[in-house]
């Protein structure tokens, strides 16, 4: 496969394209906020589920997936949402019978463009596209397993991902992670989930490239725990030590916390919370009752964290809010 370099100006030249083609409607009401400082960016209309926020590399912008039919339910697609001015979405990628979903965190790098995961051949593999572009795929493999929710290194020139099967009930098997180059060469796995008795999923690479985080859980458990390992599939260590659900795990910009949803403290539905990369306490952003919120991504700048968001009805679309991020570290 060929490899494609891309500039940064290239890239915001062909954003100010995408912005300026037709979207997909957005909300004209005033803007929604909670007791907790968040507040709503976008909610889409009828039962499509606005998902994974991910901040462009300037911050102006958000990427995510939007579930046309429900909450992770049938074709999916990607769009951009403008943070600054007015008007809605815009459409990246929209393919008929398709779906096209991105993982919160890093997966949108200034360089490298924007990496996803679609089942457009047949199966799900990664593919990066340049806003105003056409989708490039990354990988090609043979079997049931699907290749998900990639995330770029800093430098753009690999990919991590996770490779997941499911059982013959139709449940998720054993996740491992993977890496790639960008262009499609050098694939080697991380972590072997089948071979270690664990699922692990989500994985992103860090701002300063010295390591992934992600999460993971025990073969036949329900608790999901997070955990850092550095790119080669050395230094293995736990994160979260607290009881509860911890997942959607993403860097801060200075690689010096990670946000992530969680049942800390006993909740009955996740909220968003943040710990500092070496471990610790974790610290509670948002606290809004009856709700679920998920999938954080922090902005560039560090001054906001943008998640997804529905009532406790786990069927029920999400929307996408941000809320002010607590001080880093």
């Amino acid at each position: 496969m060929r490899r494609h370099v891309y500039v940064v100006a290239t890239l915001l030249t062909a954003l100010a394209v995408l912005t300026a083609c037709g979207g997909s409607g957005d909300d004209p009401e005033p803007t929604p906020r909670r007791a907790d400082r968040a507040e709503r960016l976008y909610q889409g209309h009828g039962g499509a589920s606005a998902q994974n926020p991910a901040f462009s590399p300037d911050g102006r912008s958000l990427l995510f997936t939007v579930f046309h039919d429900g909450y992770n339910e049938g074709e999916a697609a990607l769009r951009v949402l403008p943070l600054t001015g007015t008007g809605g979405p815009r459409t990246l990628l929209d393919e008929s019978d398709r779906a096209a979903v991105n993982l919160p965190g890093a997966s949108w790098h200034p360089s490298a463009g924007v990496a996803f995961a679609s089942d457009r051949a047949g199966r799900d593999e990664v593919w990066v596209i340049e806003p105003g572009g056409r989708p490039v795929r990354i990988t090609a493999h043979d079997g049931d397993s699907g290749y998900l929710e990639p995330s770029f290194s800093p430098d753009g020139r690999w990919i991590v991902f996770q490779e997941s099967v499911e059982k013959e009930s139709g449940e998720p098997g054993l996740g491992s992670l993977w890496k790639v180059r960008r262009d499609g060469t050098g694939a080697v796995r991380i972590l072997d989930g089948p071979a270690t008795h664990t699922d692990n999923r989500q994985p992103n690479w860090s701002p300063t490239g010295d390591r992934l985080v992600f999460q993971r859980r025990e073969a036949g458990g329900e608790d999901w725990a997070l955990y850092t390992v550095h790119a080669d599939g050395t230094g293995l260590r736990r994160l979260t030590t607290t009881p509860g659900e911890h997942t959607d795990p993403s860097w801060s910009p200075d690689g010096r916390s990670v946000v992530f949803s969680s049942t800390a403290g006993g909740l009955d539905l996740p909220q968003i919370f943040t710990i500092q990369s070496g471990g610790g306490r974790p610290t509670r952003v948002t606290n809004a009752k009856n709700t679920y919120d998920g999938a954080p991504s922090w902005s560039p700048d560090g001054r906001w964290i943008a998640f997804e968001s529905h009532g406790g009805d786990e069927d029920h679309p999400t929307s996408l809010w941000r809320v002010p991020a607590p001080r880093s570290g």
